[in-house]
Parts: structure tokens; sequence; C-alpha cells
């Protein structure tokens, strides 16, 4: 279980320092275009209390609980069924734990969460996320290969 955690406190460590820059060398709502063909990526600095997608916004308090109390549910779960998870599964879910405690930081030490990384065509735009969100989708994708895997082998 060392590698999974390992690659967790890397990727909080990257999360946090990425946050940390963009909050030091850009203004808040400030864009640096990234790669300029139609507008695909740039560095936009941006706030969110709420979920994904903004959803729910000004609910910060109501979030970091629900992230708290998840996060160790989760852990603790991890801990009593580790020998009956796959190796897959535990980096899954400690991309999980390290993308839900870089955004829960944020949101005790900033008040919301910190978001930069804008991709889209022109006006078309993806909702700004940043490296704990990309973790936890990464991880979401793990968890259903994983979960795809084992259904395959019951066949």
């Amino acid at each position: 279980m060392k590698k999974p955690i390992i690659l967790a406190v890397i990727v909080l460590a990257f999360d946090q320092l990425t946050k940390y820059l963009v909050e030091s060398f850009t203004h808040y709502g400030s864009s640096i275009a990234i790669i300029r063909p139609l507008n695909f990526f740039n560095i936009t600095h941006l706030t969110n209390t709420g979920a994904a997608f903004s959803i729910f916004s000004g609910k910060n308090v109501l979030f970091s609980v629900m992230i708290a109390v998840f996060l160790v549910l989760l852990a603790f779960w991890i801990y009593k069924n580790k020998d009956k998870i796959t190796v897959l599964q535990k980096y899954a879910f400690c991309l999980v734990i390290a993308g839900g405690l870089g955004n829960l930081i944020d949101r005790f030490a900033r008040g919301a969460v910190v978001d930069f990384l804008d991709f889209g065509i022109n006006a078309l735009r993806w909702p700004s996320f940043n490296v704990a969100d990309s973790a936890i989708t990464i991880a979401a994708a793990l968890i259903l290969i994983s979960l795809f895997k084992k259904q395959q082998s019951f066949s």
C-alpha cells in the first residue's frame, strides 16, 4: 500500500503547489493563454465555493463537512478492506483521497477551491478545474475499469 500512498502525497503536493503558484502570480479572474489556437487552453484564476461545475455555490461549509466525513469513512473502509481490493483500486482510492484533501485544504485555508485549468474552443468552455479535480476524475475512471475487469473475470 506504500506506492499508492506515495502517489497520493505527490498529487496532493502538486495540487497545492499549482494553486499557490496561480494565486501568487495571477490576479483573480485573469487568464493566461497557453495554447492560443482556438483559445484552447488557458490558466484562468477562479474560485468555487460550491461543488463540481459551481453547482450549489456558496455552500463551502456544507461541502467541507461532507468531504471531511467522506474522506474519513473512505480511509477507514480502505484500511478495513485493504486485502480485498485490487492494486488498481488502491491507487484509485488514494487518488480520491488526495483530490478530496486538496480541495478540502482550499476550503479551510482559502475559503474556496482554487480552479485554474481552462479548456475549450473559443467561447465554448469546459468549467475550470484543478489538479485535485483531475485526480478524482482519473480515480473514477480507474474504479470503473477495475469493476469492468472484475465483471469480465466472472463471465
